[in-house]
């Protein structure tokens, strides 16, 4: 996938989560989250050339320590995908978040996905 077909995937992930969550299907719309999320990372992979291809979550980790040095979040971005992968990837298999606890991490999912969404379409550093 190229830069482009990555951010056209995180939005169409993100506006799935939406009907999704709206359907009631929590475990998809979860699932559709984290599937943002990574699309997203993978953006701003291309866009700042950081790895010469995230393959995997640690390859993830380090776009977010580039960043997290770039713009001194000190860890922040990290502990966000964390959640994002423990609570709501995990969700879609387990079912194990109670309905509060789903709605409250797919609002911090979804911001943490629109805002790497947000750093990959910004101008690199």
């Amino acid at each position: 996938m190229n830069y482009e077909d990555h951010i056209a995937s995180a939005r169409m992930f993100l506006s799935a989560a939406e009907i999704l969550s709206r359907l009631g299907m929590g475990m998809a719309a979860a699932e559709m989250v984290w599937g943002a999320t990574v699309q997203a990372i993978d953006a701003v992979n291309h866009r700042m050339m950081i790895t010469r291809h995230a393959s995997g979550n640690r390859d993830r980790r380090r776009v977010l320590e580039r960043l997290e040095r770039a713009h001194g979040l000190d860890g922040a971005l990290q502990d966000a995908f964390g959640f994002v992968v423990s609570d709501l990837h995990n969700h879609f298999y387990k079912g194990d978040l109670s309905p509060d606890d789903l709605e409250i991490q797919m609002r911090n999912g979804i911001l943490f996905a629109t805002r790497m969404l947000e750093l990959a379409e910004s101008p690199p550093r």
